[in-house]
């Protein structure tokens, strides 16, 4: 399990031992940083940013590739996408399609950002033990008035928990199910559309599956999502402070420069 990507990896680093609650409001502040970064030199530096934060983890950098990987496709579309629509003075074309130097550009910058954005998170998750980060997340819910439409802070707090967890599970499955369509004789090159689909249909019944056998687990432990309990109790503590006003001072410096 920790091989996967978006997985808590157990450690004894200053990160481990932080609130989730800093944590969480850390990486929000941080992600408003990198979507509002115009250039490369901030994107440079929100780099530098975390790799300093995976060092202090005690994390390797491979653990965090390994997030990456997975969306990597997404990444070379987002950046076609923009290279080519981006508009400019023209490089090359090759047919209707004009790639200009102004939409490399843009594609690189927006490209990155999406990149530091999992990277960030993939810091959060990695860690962050599942339990207090649902408790995190549900603390910092809990002042929202979310009863006018019909769910309690537990409620939405346990179900972005679990969409984070199922991340890494399907991940797995989906290793899984393309080891053994290969084993059958699945060619992706001969056949492209045949194999997207021999492999959706496993992976959309392995996902079914999953989620029902937790829906019968959480019913058969009496899960209301009202009134819950924690064996663990949340408290901010010097370290928290201190790093919510780093935190504080490195926004406030992007912003102003």
């Amino acid at each position: 399990m920790n091989d996967m990507f978006f997985s808590y990896l157990p450690g004894k680093s200053i990160l481990h031992s932080l609130d989730p609650r800093t944590k969480l409001i850390s990486v929000m502040l941080l992600s408003i940083v990198v979507l509002r970064a115009s250039t490369f030199k901030t994107i440079g530096l929100l780099f530098c940013i975390f790799f300093t934060l995976s060092l202090i983890a005690r994390l390797g950098i491979r653990h965090h590739l390994n997030s990456l990987r997975p969306m990597l496709l997404f990444f070379i579309f987002i950046f076609a996408v923009q290279a080519m629509s981006s508009g400019g003075e023209s490089l090359f074309s090759i047919g209707p399609v004009v790639i200009s130097s102004e939409g490399i550009w843009k594609g690189g910058l927006v490209t990155s950002r999406f990149i530091l954005l999992v990277l960030f998170a993939s810091l959060l998750l990695s860690t962050t033990r599942p339990a207090l980060l649902t408790l995190g997340i549900e603390k910092m819910l809990r002042p929202l008035p979310l009863s006018i439409i019909g769910i309690s802070s537990y409620d939405l707090a346990i179900m972005m928990s679990i969409s984070m967890r199922f991340v890494p599970l399907m991940n797995g499955n989906l290793s899984q199910i393309l080891q053994a369509q290969f084993s059958r004789g699945m060619d992706l090159n001969r056949h492209p559309l045949r194999g997207v689909s021999s492999m959706a249909v496993p992976m959309i019944h392995s996902t079914m599956r999953m989620a029902e056998d937790l829906a019968m687990a959480m019913e058969s432990r009496c899960y209301q999502g009202v009134r819950r309990t924690s064996m663990f109790e949340l408290k901010m503590h010097k370290a928290d402070c201190f790093s919510l006003f780093i935190v504080a001072c490195m926004v406030i410096f992007f912003f102003c420069f």
